[in-house]
């Protein structure tokens, strides 16, 4: 598989796994004990973690500051958005990959998203 491919593979992975999500941009908030991923019609979360905190205040917001919510976060700032915009710049590079040769940070890129060796120089 020439890097060209390896490119196009990873925007098509993308591509295919953002077709089938709920729409963008996600956002986190607090429901009671769940902490939630939701979508722009926030009408059912996309994903949500359950804490064992207070369901009262202002004990609930003292405790919801000190729960870790790295993972939430980060899922919700990786919405399908971002996805697209990711897939729409490996295949740009992918184009450039035949004039220019293959930008080193795109084939770092592609090769996580496809799970193969990063190819670091």
């Amino acid at each position: 598989m020439t890097p060209a491919d390896e490119l196009r593979a990873a925007a098509k992975k993308i591509r295919d796994l953002t077709a089938e999500t709920t729409g963008a941009p996600w956002a986190t908030s607090w429901s009671e004990q769940q902490y939630e991923v939701k979508s722009p019609s926030g009408i059912d979360p996309i994903a949500e973690w359950t804490y064992a905190i207070a369901t009262w205040e202002p004990e609930a917001s003292e405790q919801r500051a000190e729960c870790d919510t790295a993972d939430a976060d980060w899922i919700a700032t990786m919405h399908p958005g971002i996805g697209t915009a990711l897939a729409d710049w490996l295949e740009s590079a992918a184009r450039d990959a035949r004039e220019i040769g293959p930008d080193p940070h795109a084939l770092v890129v592609a090769r996580a998203v496809l799970g193969t060796p990063d190819g670091q120089p």
